[in-house]
């Protein structure tokens, strides 16, 4: 069965920042963990903050105007959904909580 790293060419732009990604929220995985702690009284955050910090950045790369747009291409677009670390079948978000989300990031 094909993954979506099967259909990501291995000479895409995107390869080698998605491995600076990684390297820079293993970085982090201790604040963003505390995050999870710090709202787990009003409930853990829909979206996980590595993924939207990796979906913010497609949004800054590709000039995406909007999160309503930036949902819509992640729902068919199977480069973003590798990138973001989505599945083929994982729902993408609404964008009102992708906003929210991104909201409550910015504030850490």
């Amino acid at each position: 069965m094909s993954t979506l790293e099967d259909f990501i060419p291995q000479s895409h732009p995107l390869r080698p920042i998605r491995k600076m990604v990684n390297e820079a929220l293993a970085h982090l995985e201790g604040l963003l963990t505390s995050m999870y702690a710090a709202q787990s009284q009003g409930g853990r955050p829909a979206i996980a903050p590595e993924k939207l910090l990796r979906a913010m950045l497609l949004q800054v790369f590709y000039s995406i105007r909007s999160e309503r747009q930036l949902m819509e291409q992640t729902q068919y677009n199977l480069l973003y959904r590798w990138f973001i670390g989505l599945a083929m079948d994982d729902p993408v978000w609404v964008p009102t909580v992708f906003t929210k989300n991104r909201a409550r990031l910015l504030e850490h």
